[in-house]
């Protein structure tokens, strides 16, 4: 049976990427799907957050809708860091991890790390010395990860985070999370958010997509 491509396009910081975490690994697992992981650098760049209590409050609103629809926890060490005085959110950085990670083909096993350790541990994401332990406790290189990150640093960060908005605006999409399926050279949004919550419908429906693929 061939393998089907899903694209997926996420932030770090997204709190509804970890909504979704669950239904990505099940994708990332399934031995007929081979997926792509887009970053879309939410809060990169000039678009860094410096968390004030308006949007501190927006977040944990957020937070409690997704912890029950999905059953996903958000540590009490995480809220503890959201009212740090002086927050800043900066996806530079756990994006470049990612990346380093991928050159050792555990992608998506970093970000789901670096998830847990914002969302449950309230761990500092951005600082490079927390993603150099989480490559650590996920069994990476620890050399060949710190040169990658270095490398990835330079230029491919910058590069990666402007290629998978340019895939976000190709396909008509806003925002994260967004899973894509390309067919007939057009962009499909797989409908992540219908599935939140519901692992066994998700597996279904990830079976019938690569039945219909082949």
């Amino acid at each position: 049976m061939n393998k089907i491509t899903l694209h997926y396009i996420y932030d770090p910081y997204c709190g509804w990427c970890y909504a979704a975490a669950p239904l990505i690994e099940i994708a990332a697992n399934h031995p007929n799907i081979q997926l792509e992981l887009h970053g879309g650098g939410m809060l990169a760049g000039d678009s860094r957050l410096h968390l004030d209590d308006q949007f501190r409050q927006y977040i944990m609103q957020s937070d409690k809708r997704i912890a029950a629809m999905t059953g996903q926890i958000f540590g009490d060490d995480y809220i503890n860091m959201l009212h740090e005085p002086n927050l800043v959110m900066d996806s530079t950085p756990p994006q470049t991890a990612i990346l380093a990670a991928t050159k050792q083909g555990k992608g998506v096993e970093m970000l789901k790390a670096i998830q847990k350790a914002h969302y449950i541990s309230g761990r500092h994401i951005k600082e490079p010395q927390t993603l150099s332990a989480i490559a650590n406790e996920i069994s990476l290189d620890s050399e060949k990860y710190q040169q990658d990150y270095v490398l990835s640093e330079q230029a491919e960060t910058a590069a990666h985070i402007q290629n998978s908005k340019k895939l976000l605006a190709q396909s008509s999409s806003s925002g994260f999370p967004t899973l894509l399926i390309k067919q007939q050279d057009k962009w499909l949004k797989v409908p992540l958010q219908n599935y939140l919550g519901d692992s066994t419908k998700w597996q279904q429906f990830l079976d019938s997509l690569v039945t219909a693929a082949n």
